[in-house]
């Protein structure tokens, strides 16, 4: 069994400012476990744990829909919590841009693996960047205080492939494989 997933990654440069705003939301020294920026990414579809005669068909269906997409752009902008700022279990930064080709490209990928027997989400695809998980309620009101007053505004970057990552669990974290890259096409203009 493979635990596998299909996500956008980030380039460094997003990646470096996040580790910024990242390292003065640690400032608050809340319980919560954040998310290392090279394991950031926008995940499009999580499969979970499947065989490994399956991958196979998952990179095909990811590549068939992915040439059928063109690229586009995307920032990031704004924090939040799941499921809401009362009781937060995570934090997110919220994706702008061309968020209709995003969802457009996520629901063509969720409805081919469907007809291939994997599984539709049941929850509406909303796209985030999941940048901590919160542990406790120790120091969290400092922490909120700051992230939600954080005003991440992140210039655009250009989406150009699709990857099929391996999961592995360990005490110390996910480490995170790439298995296949699914470029955009030029799409339907």
């Amino acid at each position: 069994m493979v635990r596998t997933f299909l996500a956008i990654d980030l380039p460094s440069k997003q990646l470096k400012i996040l580790e910024e705003h990242q390292d003065r939301w640690k400032s608050a020294k809340a319980d919560v476990r954040w998310i290392y920026p090279s394991n950031m990414h926008l995940t499009l579809k999580f499969l979970g744990e499947i065989q490994e005669s399956s991958m196979e068909s998952v990179v095909a269906v990811c590549k068939e829909v992915c040439c059928l997409h063109r690229g586009f752009s995307l920032s990031l902008n704004g924090t939040g919590t799941f499921p809401n700022i009362r009781r937060p279990r995570v934090l997110w930064i919220g994706i702008g841009g061309e968020t209709d080709l995003l969802c457009k490209l996520q629901n063509s990928i969720e409805t081919a693996l469907e007809k291939k027997g994997f599984p539709r989400e049941d929850r509406v695809f909303m796209p985030h960047l999941t940048v901590g998980r919160v542990r406790s309620p120790r120091k969290l009101p400092r922490l909120l205080e700051i992230f939600v007053k954080d005003k991440i505004v992140i210039e655009p970057f250009t989406v150009e492939e699709v990857i099929a990552y391996k999961s592995l669990l360990t005490p110390r974290g996910p480490l995170y494989s790439p298995l296949a890259r699914c470029g955009l096409g030029p799409g339907k203009k």
